[in-house]
């Protein structure tokens, strides 16, 4: 038999539009960033343009010329690493590599198995950092993984991101809101990775627009912050269409693309070469309602055009995630969340927020939830590593032994290939019905449950230098005592 060594194909990009499609959508937004303009609530963000050939009109609305726009998007670099305390867990944002996970950001309320649904509070948001930790298909910590109601808010940044430093080494995300608060984390990162002149990426941070065609004075005081620094910016325009956007997907596709840009070009202007995340979160409402709808079709759309458009300006993307509106973890949030993340896996995403837990369109996170989003994960990264096709892939010899009509389930070369390559869930029950009836009929929820406790309880805290946490500490509670 002739000798092979290839492999099953790369997934192709799920490109929803053509060239005319995604140039159409480039120049509509590039009409709006010239002709109608972003309303900018931030001085120094409107003299920097305005320095730079924009004109500053009325309200703070500003037009910039399509050239200026192009060129400082091309000065943003097309991939990136973001340093984790432990370089063992530095990732790379952007180009062929594995996709940049960070959990679910910002939920108010939390579900578990045990409490139903309730306000979170630290010791959820603990609970959260230690399984982002030890899932090993999430890779980034993230920020605000759920909002907790027990901390008192003007200290909130300072708990939350120091929470994040200390029981994880993976890169994390840090507070946006306000010059201030990001001042902060500029320093409190630096303490524990050791650099404090923060020489390289360490900390990501999220700049949500404010739809439509305004970014507002905190927003755009962290995004001048974290440019100086050099730090990540993920530039996300959660464009709701129908509501803060046309109902046309196409026109609030254009209406994010140019807030985006805009929030780009300004923080090339102030350091060119700062590493940025082109972001399209958006989805739309459920007109019934008035609702937000992240687990739509729309949704995943959306997603795919994240992706695609990402790769037309050489930047990376964000978007999409395992994004329901199930108020439960059942099956409706299951099918939802698994089709958007399935989208957002195959179209080229690089950084994904919202990779597990979410549900209730954002307000909620449940750590069930989470475990089974990871366990989708494995099931998307398994598709994707396809499998080989070589010498060994052919037992020719095996299967004219076996008698037709027969099975293989008795060779030991059958068993051993098949530990290897097949992949072993840890949540989703295989028994046969009689099985699974006799461990007491077991739900993928129980089973989820079951699953959080053992990885909370196998959780070990990651090693933190000593005089690093106590300076950390300090810090903290200095700053704690200003909030006061």
């Amino acid at each position: 038999m002739e000798h092979f060594d290839t492999e099953t194909k790369a997934v192709p990009y799920l490109d929803r539009l053509d060239a005319e499609g995604v140039a159409a959508i480039h120049d509509a937004s590039m009409h709006i960033v010239e002709e109608v303009g972003i309303q900018l609530n931030h001085e120094r963000a409107r003299e920097l343009f305005a320095t730079h050939g924009a004109t500053v009109g009325d309200d703070n609305v500003v037009t910039v010329p399509r050239g200026l726009v192009e060129e400082r998007v091309e000065m943003a670099p097309a991939q990136f690493t973001l340093h984790a305390r432990n370089p063992d867990r530095d990732v790379v944002v952007g180009g062929d590599g594995p996709t940049v996970r960070a959990p679910g950001y910002g939920p108010s309320n939390v579900r578990t198995f045990t409490g139903g649904r309730r306000r979170s509070r630290l010791s959820d948001y603990d609970d959260l950092l230690k399984l982002s930790q030890v899932e090993d298909v999430i890779t980034c910590t993230g920020y605000d993984v759920c909002d907790p109601v027990d901390v008192e808010q003007s200290a909130r940044h300072v708990e939350l991101l120091e929470r994040s430093l200390a029981l994880t080494d993976q890169p994390v995300m840090g507070p946006t809101h306000g010059e201030r608060r990001a001042r902060t984390c500029m320093d409190m990162v630096a303490i524990a990775v050791g650099d404090r002149d923060l020489s390289r990426p360490y900390v990501a941070g999220l700049i949500n627009t404010v739809p439509p065609r305004c970014i507002d004075t905190e927003m755009l005081g962290g995004l001048l912050t974290y440019a100086e620094h050099g730090q990540p910016l993920v530039v996300s325009s959660l464009t709701m269409a129908g509501a803060s956007g046309p109902a046309s997907l196409a026109a609030s596709m254009a209406q994010a693309n140019a807030e985006n840009l805009v929030g780009i070009t300004l923080a090339q202007l102030v350091n060119p070469g700062t590493p940025v995340v082109y972001g399209v979160p958006s989805s739309n409402i459920d007109v019934r309602y008035g609702s937000l709808s992240v687990g739509s079709p729309e949704s995943a759309l959306f997603a795919a055009l994240a992706g695609q458009m990402g790769r037309y300006y050489g930047l990376p993307s964000r978007g999409g995630g395992a994004l329901s509106d199930s108020k439960a973890v059942d099956y409706q949030g299951g099918f939802e969340s698994m089709l958007v993340q399935a989208v957002t896996e195959f179209s080229g995403v690089d950084y994904v927020l919202h990779s597990a837990g979410i549900l209730e369109s954002y307000s909620t996170i449940s750590t069930e939830k989470f475990v089974l989003d990871c366990e989708g994960l494995r099931y998307l990264d398994r598709f994707r590593d396809g499998f080989p096709i070589d010498g060994e892939s052919f037992p020719m010899e095996l299967m004219a032994e076996v008698g037709s009509a027969g099975h293989f389930l008795s060779e030991s070369r059958t068993r051993e290939r098949a530990r290897s390559s097949f992949y072993r869930p840890s949540v989703a029950d295989k028994r046969a019905h009689d099985d699974w009836a006799d461990d007491g009929t077991k739900s993928a929820y129980e089973m989820a449950h079951e699953r959080v406790q053992q990885l909370l309880a196998e959780y070990e805290r990651p090693r933190l230098d000593a005089d690093v946490e106590r300076e950390l500490a300090s810090y903290v509670e200095k700053r704690r005592s200003e909030a006061d």
